[in-house]
């Protein structure tokens, strides 16, 4: 008899399916293993529980997924900074355009404002007030967790971020748990990862995914062409660009470039976006070279 329940958990090639209030421990069954779709936390199954462990069968239909973080039928996706580890925005926008493509919802969260000047906290998050919600928090303190329970409540988020911005010690304070944390080095001002695997908890009406930090995004699924309709903020301007299809990169006449000029589009976004469209371009010709 076939079931039907969440992956709420991933780790050593065992899945943790939940069904109604209990978690059922499954492998996947052999026919699945050898497909080329990989079994993501938050995938809806349909599995055997007659035996233990008890077998994945099939994956259900997705709404959406991450490559990275790995997961699957998401509403929100949190994506979490600090002043340490030095905040990459590059890689804030790959995940922002990859939360685009496959219509997540962002939102931008610089935690630890307690060891931060809030002017350097305003200025990191100027950039993208615009076209999402910002918020600065303190999982130390407890300042704006409200904030951030008001809009999860309710709904399926990932937590998303480089490691030691404090994604679990946020989930430890809105959830009351007691996660193993991480810590920065000293030395080289990098994240230790402590989240060695994917997992969802559940609180708040909400359904919380805690993952591991990552500091690289490569391979974006979408051609360099299409980058610009990733931008909202992008959007107003683009139409009034004298060629149909501008990429704003070398066209003349291109109105995002005139509102990057005249300051109505972040000058520093702006030059995230031509380096992540030249490294997409770079990437899909080496490709096919």
């Amino acid at each position: 008899m076939l079931f039907k329940g969440k992956v709420v958990k991933i780790l050593a090639g065992k899945y943790w399916v939940l069904e109604g209030n209990t978690q059922y421990l499954c492998s996947a069954r052999g026919a699945l293993r050898n497909t080329d779709q990989e079994i993501l936390v938050g995938d809806n199954v349909s599995f055997e529980k007659a035996e233990i462990p008890g077998r994945i069968i099939d994956v259900l239909p997705r709404k959406n997924y991450l490559v990275r973080p790995p997961v699957a039928n998401i509403d929100d996706v949190l994506i979490v900074v600090a002043k340490e580890p030095k905040p990459d925005f590059v890689l804030v926008d790959k995940i922002l355009i990859n939360s685009y493509s496959q219509r997540i919802r962002p939102i931008l969260c610089y935690n630890k404002i307690d060891l931060v000047d809030p002017t350097e906290v305003d200025s990191a998050l100027s950039g993208y007030g615009q076209i999402l919600d910002t918020i600065a928090v303190s999982a130390e303190t407890g300042f704006g967790l409200s904030e951030i329970e008001n809009l999860i409540k309710g709904r399926s988020v990932c937590l998303a971020g480089q490691s030691a911005v404090g994604k679990t010690s946020m989930l430890n304070a809105i959830l009351g748990l007691n996660l193993k944390t991480g810590e920065l080095s000293d030395k080289i001002k990098r994240g230790k990862n402590t989240t060695r695997h994917v997992e969802i908890f559940k609180a708040l009406g909400a359904e919380i995914v805690d993952t591991c930090g990552f500091s690289m995004l490569e391979n974006l699924k979408i051609h360099e062409s299409e980058l610009g309709y990733y931008y909202p903020d992008f959007l107003d301007y683009s139409e009034r660009c004298r060629f149909k299809g501008c990429t704003h990169i070398s066209e003349p006449s291109c109105g995002v470039k005139e509102a990057v000029e005249k300051g109505l589009v972040d000058k520093e976004r702006y030059e995230r976006y031509i380096k992540i469209y030249n490294e997409i371009k770079d990437s899909r010709e080496k490709e096919f070279s």
